[in-house]
């Protein structure tokens, strides 16, 4: 593997010590301790260059705090100063970093976050329910506090050579016990430390269903009889490589069974929820605005966040038993994109839709324009034969589900109806149908 050199130079320099106060201080202008380092900046900004230059720099004493999330984590916070040194150096080394990562590492890489890796994970699981049969998931036992600083160091310095550079972040690296977890550069430590296992999955195992977020890994395979093998090799090398423990409660266990738990969501093959304790969250904190005496909508921007996890799976039906998801009446224009499957539009007449997105395109079939609608609708689920799913033997109770489909239409009224509406949330309404004379008929939108 190639090494790098010369790097502490950048970091040092003016402008990206500019740049990474900058980013620290995102979001976050009106803390005292960033107004105080603004006051004067050039000074603060000259004093950590020269530190750095001068090798009198070093990590300062951390505060430590507890936070539940929900289990038991101390989290390490360092003063704005030491934050800043972090960016600057991260600024220079992680798009060197990123490029060892195999594409199956996802934490803390840009553009390919959480969300990426649910989007990935659904997409192997539709495509190859098959091959997607069996799950193996596991995490590391005390990741961040079991990191051994020695072999943290070694792993550093298969890519980096520059004598300054590996001083300062030798420095960072010895500021506390293991990994600290609040440091800005801890997250890249952590996912540095296991990519030697990732190329080794995925090169020597060819291992083609692999997916890591932090200590975090789920393989899917057609053969549980390989993952046990899988499993195998995984706690040989975090034993011998890593000084790390595999967490006993590492699963193996049919995909269909009881979902892939991970990140945040239970995936199957044809649909992905919320983890029950985050659906227990929302539906909390939702009764306690209610209780408060707050309307739908300002539910709605005070768990914006929960609602945006909730919108990428298939948890519609959430939002809907609790009353927050918006209503026609409620929306606000806006420019957005769409992706979606099909049904005629006669089909759907009348019938409470879930829209969350349309597109209007030049038409190949005339001179007009096309709306493409993009929405969710309740109905009977279909096994791979396309006989009905029913939740009985009596087949007296059928199996419904909120599912996706798109509908094209030239129409209009609905093009109109529809321009620059804002679908960053769901919206509940129905199309109807309004005849004219001659049995001529033209379709618009009202709420449900």
């Amino acid at each position: 593997m190639k090494r790098k050199g010369y790097l502490f130079e950048q970091i040092c320099s003016v402008p990206n010590l500019l740049e990474a106060h900058f980013n620290a201080s995102r979001m976050k202008r009106k803390r005292d301790e960033v107004v105080a380092f603004e006051k004067d900046l050039m000074s603060n900004i000259e004093s950590i260059r020269n530190d750095l230059l001068n090798k009198t720099y070093h990590t300062s004493e951390y505060s430590i705090f507890i936070k539940y999330e929900p289990k038991r984590r101390e989290i390490y916070k360092l003063p704005y100063r030491d934050r800043v040194v972090q960016w600057a150096i991260m600024q220079v080394i992680e798009p060197i970093w990123v490029k060892c990562f195999t594409a199956d590492t996802y934490a803390c890489v840009k553009g390919r976050g959480l969300h990426t890796l649910l989007r990935n994970l659904r997409r192997d699981l539709r495509r190859d329910p098959d091959g997607t049969r069996y799950c193996f998931k596991m995490d590391v036992r005390k990741f961040y506090p079991s990191i051994t600083h020695s072999i943290l160091k070694e792993v550093v310095r298969q890519k980096f050579k520059d004598p300054d550079l590996l001083w300062l972040l030798d420095d960072i690296i010895d500021s506390a016990d293991g990994v600290p977890i609040g440091n800005y550069i801890s997250s890249y430590f952590a996912t540095v430390f296991l990519s030697e296992l990732d190329h080794q999955i995925k090169e020597f195992l060819h291992v083609k269903y692999y997916y890591r977020y932090a200590d975090d890994i789920v393989v899917l395979s057609d053969s549980k009889q390989y993952l046990r093998g899988v499993q195998v090799y995984i706690n040989n090398y975090l034993n011998t490589e890593r000084q790390l423990e595999m967490k006993r409660n590492y699963q193996i266990f049919p995909v269909e069974a009881r979902g892939i738990d991970f990140i945040g969501y239970v995936t199957r093959h044809a649909y992905c929820l919320a983890r029950k304790r985050n659906k227990k969250a929302l539906c909390k904190i939702v009764a306690k605005l209610r209780k408060k005496g707050h309307t739908s909508q300002e539910i709605r921007l005070m768990v914006a966040s929960r609602m945006g996890f909730m919108v990428h799976c298939n948890s519609i039906n959430l939002l809907r038993s609790l009353g927050i998801m918006k209503e026609w009446t409620e929306v606000k224009k806006k420019d957005n994109a769409l992706t979606g499957s099909k049904l005629h539009i006669d089909t759907i007449i009348n019938r409470e839709l879930h829209v969350q997105a349309v597109s209007v395109k030049p038409s190949t079939r005339n001179d007009g324009n096309c709306l493409t609608i993009q929405y969710e609708i309740l109905e009977q689920l279909r096994d791979k034969e396309g006989a009905f799913l029913w939740e009985d033997d009596a087949k007296t109770k059928p199996r419904m589900e909120w599912v996706q489909h798109i509908t094209f239409t030239g129409s209009k009224k609905l093009q109109e109806d529809f321009e620059g509406v804002d679908f960053s949330e769901p919206v509940r309404c129905q199309i109807i149908r309004q005849p004219l004379d001659k049995g001529h008929c033209f379709y618009t939108v009202r709420p449900v």
